[in-house]
């Protein structure tokens, strides 16, 4: 973890900073997990990790009411200034994104458990690089906000909106497929959901990344084409 020049003013500061950051980081390797067992669920057939994934969303959803409650209450406590402000609150909003990153694996994993109840169709295998990429992206987001490095933030940052447009990609194609296969109807629809769901968790590691970078070097990289100024 990248350190402030000096150590806080007021006792226990970075203690308290380094439990909320723990928690934050347990919160990602859950996320990591499930996100691995929502895959296998999916390209494996695996009803069996989908429920695993759907249990484990609670234990996400209790720590980020946990980093919520830690993280005021250092606010509150230390009224921490600049760097140490920017930290605090960054950590929390990863938290926040953690969770919503958790609840759209969970989607695929309900999708992926009904696309078990039909036969295997051919169709799915194309969403395995789209998995492959984010799988990779999770990771190195996860990386880039333990380290507080700006640098690997930026470098998935720059990733997402391909990856967004595969999976959009991905729902169009499915979606094509649907004339042409009407017997694979029902499952080439649950593929469209899970297109749909990849494209949001692009989306999602995006603000992830962007948090990092706001906590690395103070700048809001969020909507750079928005040039409305506020008076």
């Amino acid at each position: 973890m990248a350190q402030s020049n000096s150590k806080h003013r007021l006792p226990g500061f970075d203690s308290a900073l380094e439990g909320l950051r723990a928690d934050v980081l347990l919160m990602g390797s859950l996320v990591r997990r499930s996100f691995a067992n929502a895959r296998a669920g999916f390209e494996q057939r695996e009803d069996d990790r989908c429920t695993t994934v759907i249990a484990d969303d609670e234990e996400v959803d209790l720590l980020e009411k946990q980093i919520d409650k830690a993280g005021t209450e250092i606010l509150i406590r230390f009224a921490p200034l600049a760097g140490d402000l920017r930290l605090v609150l960054g950590t929390i909003k990863v938290g926040s994104i953690l969770e919503r990153l958790s609840d759209a694996v969970v989607a695929i994993a309900r999708r992926a458990r009904k696309l078990n109840q039909d036969e295997a169709t051919d169709e799915a295998e194309a969403a395995r690089p789209v998995f492959d990429a984010l799988e990779r992206s999770l990771g190195l987001g996860l990386v880039a906000f333990s380290r507080v490095d700006g640098v690997i933030a930026e470098e998935v940052r720059n990733q997402m909106e391909s990856l967004a447009e595969q999976s959009r990609d991905l729902d169009e194609r499915f979606s094509d497929c649907i004339p042409t296969h009407p017997g694979n109807a029902r499952a080439l629809v649950n593929l469209m959901a899970v297109a749909q769901v990849l494209e949001a968790i692009a989306y999602l590691l995006e603000n992830l990344v962007e948090e990092v970078i706001y906590i690395a070097e103070g700048t809001d990289v969020r909507h750079p084409g928005n040039t409305l100024e506020i008076t």
